[in-house]
């Protein structure tokens, strides 16, 4: 086989990509296949009891048709037959290779499709293709049965959820959100329009990457999200993992396998490549440690353009990691597809185990080690470490070695662990060995922002300076596009070796070709085909900046300054604005992450599940979360979103109630399962105050919460709240609210009250000032002073009720929780 006749890596990467578009294509086009392609059944389906089966890859064969006869378009400068070739034999491979040589190379992606769905598996597959021409109900129930949700399939405990399900639909905020009834006729009318969407997306996709195998290849991968993310791989037992991750797994199985065997010139040997007990493969996994601290470290609270900054940080963070993810993959010359998870700053990259691998990463990590330290002192790292090689039959059992194939697959997860934990223990480990970080200070002194680094010749830093830049374009960009080769212009900022540029000008063509992407939720109408979820959402002045004239930085579609958040908590009220100007900073994540991914899938881990896994919990905080706070909460600002976490700043007002709305709409999304929830919590600040400050407190909310049980909120109380207990503090603020404004209540009777629970609270504490244990009886006589009126009834059983007592002062009022909340609440709303 000659160099000119070989796939490169990306072509590989597509194979697998594409080699089950048949599947959706099966589901969707009504009608038998044309007779020309029935006369190919024999090359390319295997048999199975005398019937031929796997019918979905000759779907597949009929879409590369489509490609060169139909109404879809093959990007010029890749090879369309080579693609085919790996993709379409994939059941049947090493046929007539003596030939066709090249045709032993669809092994490669024979071997990946069995790592990313397991051997076992794939023999019950073939017993239902194999009836898929046959009419009836076996027919009726491949073509209605819907994927599964993964959140719903989450166990940690015996109580576990009903299973939800996702209808075949692109991914959007909504569409992430599982349904627990859904019709079969329903199912079937989503894969045609699913169909239609992908061809479209497909011809668009093949314009703009016309030439440029990797970009397309990235255009591909991010189609596969967007439209097979919500097709099941496989409809038989449990039909939980989608076509797109079982596909970006084989994408990347298959691209390992090529460069690993062509990195031995074995490409040739049919023997070697079908051999699977070599080690063939490693995992990189990588992890950005430092960003919390980095994200605040501010050298005093009057930095100006505060918002501009943290913006611009949190986006600069954001790209730092695709950064690294990149240089990763081109130091093992690896495709996108071979990026299996990435989210939070975290990634996990399957790699070729060469020979030379570990004196790679070496490399790897002293470039990097360099960079972050020229850019930020030390403040923020990379951890980068490899797993223990392993084989193709460790992530393959079949049905005769249950409990041999958990173990191995088993060993597998568990070395991805240990390399996570020896990343974070190597931070900066090369630097380290030199002692003290040289930063040499000029006349300019120290950076304006961070108050750190060595300032330059504007007063900033080298990152403090790119951080600003992007917060400034980012309002006008809907984009990002990335160079490694230059060429984009002064404007781009340089990340390692790659340069990234947010364009603006909606009319602009020049940047639709090479990669980047576009943002999901606001795409532009050019620049790189692929989408992403994103962006993050930040609230914007709006035509009418007349309630804000007083402020300073205020600007019509201008990013809101925090003073003018805190300005919106504010209420009119008899045309008079009224309440306490206030933000509130919300600090929240997933509960039992670690062992939701180490065990929360049980017996049924996989590589194409775990990357599910994280692909959506990402998903719920880069696209529904957006959705959600610009649809409902629009004065709302994003610190930093994504992976399992998150960080934001509204009005103190508006944040109490997206803390509530948040957590039922996560309820929904976690399809009820009582194992997958998250944990909150909430600072109450001055926009004059550091904000270094109420992120530290909200944290330590946050912890407290999670240390009570999870499942839980810390605001304005010593003691976290159920979610239960928190919302029903907000109903009775809302009831004390009205009857102050009702005239029936005053703050200062208020303010007694509260001092009375600060009493109780402290008697419930174990702490208690001698005079505190007449808090029931100074509750009493307030009581009785202030609310002697016969329709003050409501009021004195309202009152009772904060302290858990009923009307004849009886009740649990010393494990009562969430009156100070309440109480505090109103008054602040009546300041």
């Amino acid at each position: 086989m000659t160099n000119r006749s070989l796939p490169t890596v990306h072509e590989v990467a597509l194979a697998g990509l594409l080699h089950d578009i048949g599947k959706l294509i099966q589901r969707a086009v009504r009608g038998g296949l044309p007779q020309d392609l029935l006369d190919r059944q024999s090359d390319v389906l295997p048999t199975r009891d005398g019937r031929a089966s796997h019918w979905h890859a000759l779907w597949s064969d009929w879409f590369f048709d489509q490609c060169e006869t139909g109404d879809l378009i093959w990007p010029e400068g890749i090879d369309r037959s080579r693609v085919r070739n790996l993709a379409v034999f994939h059941h049947r491979p090493l046929q007539d290779y003596r030939v066709q040589p090249q045709l032993a190379l669809s092994i490669l992606v024979a071997l990946a499709d069995r790592m990313a769905a397991g051997f076992e598996r794939k023999a019950r597959d073939s017993e239902q293709e194999a009836a898929w021409r046959d009419s009836g109900p076996a027919r009726e129930r491949f073509r209605r049965t819907p994927i599964e949700a993964m959140t719903t399939n989450i166990r940690l405990g015996e109580r576990g959820a009903r299973r939800g399900h996702h209808l075949p639909q692109e991914l959007t905020p909504d569409a992430i959100l599982p349904a627990a009834e859904v019709r079969g006729e329903d199912v079937e009318k989503g894969y045609s329009a699913l169909w239609d969407g992908f061809k479209t997306a497909w011809n668009e996709a093949a314009r703009r990457c016309a030439a440029d195998p990797v970009a397309f290849e990235e255009a591909v991968l991010s189609l596969s999200e967007r439209f097979l993310w919500s097709v099941p791989s496989s409809t038989v037992d449990q039909p939980d993992v989608s076509l797109h991750d079982h596909s970006h797994a084989v994408a990347a199985f298959a691209s390992a396998l090529f460069r690993f065997h062509q990195s031995r010139r074995k490409l040739s040997d049919p023997s070697a490549l079908a051999d699977r007990e070599v080690p063939a493969f490693r995992f990189v996994v990588g992890d950005l440690s430092g960003l919390q601290s980095t994200l605040f470290r501010l050298q005093s609270e009057g930095v100006k353009g505060l918002n501009k900054t943290l913006r611009g940080r949190s986006l600069r963070f954001q790209l730092i990691a695709d950064a690294c993810v990149r240089e990763t993959l081109r130091a093992f010359d690896m495709p996108m597809s071979a990026a299996l998870q990435t989210a939070g700053g975290r990634f996990l990259v399957l790699v070729p185990n060469l020979d030379e691998a570990d004196k790679i990463l070496k490399g790897m990590r002293a470039r990097f080690d360099s960079w972050f330290v020229d850019q930020y002192s030390g403040d923020l790292a990379l951890g980068l470490a490899l797993s223990d090689p392993f084989v193709c039959d460790d992530l393959v059992s079949g049905p005769s070695d249950d409990s041999t194939g958990a173990e191995r697959i088993g060993k597998v997860r568990g070395g991805i662990g240990v390399a996570a934990e020896i990343a974070k223990l190597q931070l900066l480990a090369g630097q380290a060995a030199h002692g003290v970080v040289d930063a040499t200070f000029s006349a300019e002194g120290a950076c304006g922002t961070c108050g750190v680094r060595p300032a330059g010749k504007e007063g900033l830093c080298a990152a403090c300076a790119g951080e600003a830049a992007l917060g400034d374009r980012l309002p006008r960009s809907r984009a990002v596009v990335i160079s490694d080769r230059g060429g984009l212009g002064e404007m781009s900022a340089k990340l390692l070796s790659h340069d990234y540029l947010l364009p603006s000008g909606e009319g602009e063509t020049r940047h639709d070709r090479g990669t980047g992407w576009r943002w999901m939720l606001d795409p532009a109408p050019h620049r790189p085909a692929p989408l992403r979820p994103g962006p993050a959402w930040v609230a914007r002045f709006g035509d009418d900046i007349g309630p804000y004239a007083d402020l300073e930085d205020v600007e019509a579609g201008h990013i809101k300054t925090f003073q003018a958040l805190a300005r919106d908590s504010r209420e009119i009220v008899n045309g008079k604005p009224i309440g306490r100007e206030m933000l509130a900073l919300l600090k929240g994540d997933v509960d039992r992450l670690g062992r939701i991914f180490a065990g929360g899938l049980s017996d049924r881990w996989s590589v194409a599940r775990s990357a599910a896994l994280s692909r959506m919990m990402d998903a719920y905080f880069t696209l529904r979360l957006p959705h959600l706070l610009r649809t409902d909460f629009p004065d709302s600002y994003t610190v930093y979103a994504g992976g399992d976490d998150f960080m934001l700043v509204l009005p103190w007002r508006q944040g109490f109630e997206l803390a509530r709305t948040l957590r039922r709409d996560f309820e929904r999304f976690a399809g009820g399962n009582p194992d997958l929830t998250f944990s909150l919590g909430i600072a109450l600040f001055d926009p004059r105050t550091p904000i270094s400050i109420p992120a530290r407190e909200a944290e330590n909310r946050l912890e407290a919460a999670k240390s009570a049980g999870r499942n839980r909120v810390s605001a304005l109380e010593d003691t976290p709240l159920t979610w239960e207990a928190f919302s029903e503090a907000l109903d009775r603020a809302e009831t004390l609210n009205r009857w102050l404004r009702e005239g029936r209540l005053s703050t200062a009777f208020l303010y007694r009250v509260l001092a009375i629970d600060d009493a109780r609270r402290r008697v419930a504490a174990g702490h208690a000032r001698p005079s505190d244990y007449a808090w029931m009886a100074r509750l009493g006589y307030q009581i009785a002073r202030n609310l002697k009126k016969r329709d003050d009834a409501p009021i004195r059983t309202g009152i009772l009720e904060l302290f858990g007592l009923d009307e004849r002062w009886q009740g649990e009022a010393l494990d009562q929780v969430g009156a100070r909340l309440a109480i505090s609440h109103a008054i602040y709303r009546n300041r």
